[in-house]
């Protein structure tokens, strides 16, 4: 219900242009989690690994995610290339911000395996991403503050730092994000390591608005350590298709390759 109301400010900010009124760092933070992206979604992405010298890998995956009264849950499926094929993901999110329960299947094994909090921090199927990055995160963790104000991509954009209120409970120190005044859509993230030097950088490179909703349809993410980068391009999307419960579930991820 939250997140529908939000799609009503939304909507309404769509027309009238960017936020008017004051805000401060924690209303903001909730803006972003709370921002409206679908009853359900699915998205067809092509992504391309990118090394430091330009060599690419490219795979095309489907993304699958559906709100449970504020709650989402996510599929992610590679469809290509071969050696990747089958491989699924699911990431969902459990009430209060405790951690998001991950599972990750591995057709080559034929297993599923959970994903623990130790490996949070690890690449997300040798991407840019690690699984920490995958999905929201919930507000309330963190220490907001109001740094700055920022234009990218042409849209005036809050700047938000925000640190994790507990030791332990992340692998970086802060975060760094771009927020579109006008949409809630992070439009450049910066991840700071424990030593606060930055360490990667998340960057929008052009949004849509499809069927009402501000979507991501060209986003890069770069380790800044090794040049490398991982680059998703949605090719295409839907929106409140009414989802099966059955595509968000271990059995469905172990059914693909059966």
């Amino acid at each position: 219900m939250l997140r529908k109301t939000f799609l009503l400010i939304n909507l309404f900010l769509l027309i009238s242009g960017p936020l008017t009124f004051a805000m401060d760092a924690d209303d903001v933070g909730w803006l972003v989690y709370n921002r409206y992206d679908g009853d359900d979604a699915y998205y067809k992405i092509d992504m391309e690994l990118v090394d430091r010298s330009g060599d690419r890998i490219k795979r095309e995956m489907e993304v699958y995610i559906k709100d449970y009264n504020g709650l989402d849950k996510t599929t992610i499926v590679f469809l290509s290339p071969p050696d990747i094929r089958g491989t699924a993901f699911l990431s969902i999110e459990n009430p209060k911000g405790a951690d998001k329960t991950q599972f990750l299947y591995l057709p080559s094994l034929g297993r599923v395996r959970r994903i623990t909090s130790r490996q949070k921090a690890n690449s997300f199927v040798n991407t840019d991403y690690s699984y920490e990055d995958i999905g929201r995160r919930w507000p309330a963790k963190d220490k907001h503050r109001l740094i700055g104000a920022e234009n990218i991509l042409g849209r005036p954009c809050y700047v938000l730092e925000s640190i994790p209120k507990r030791d332990g409970e992340s692998q970086y120190s802060k975060r760094i994000c771009y927020i579109d005044k006008e949409t809630g859509l992070s439009l450049k993230r910066e991840f700071f390591d424990k030593k606060g030097r930055k360490i990667r950088e998340m960057r929008v490179n052009k949004i849509s608005v499809i069927d009402g909703i501000p979507t991501v349809i060209d986003s890069e993410m770069i380790d800044l350590r090794t040049g490398h980068k991982t680059v998703m391009k949605v090719k295409e999307v839907r929106y409140n298709q009414g989802l099966p419960d059955k595509i968000f579930s271990v059995r469905y991820m172990k059914s693909l390759t059966e």
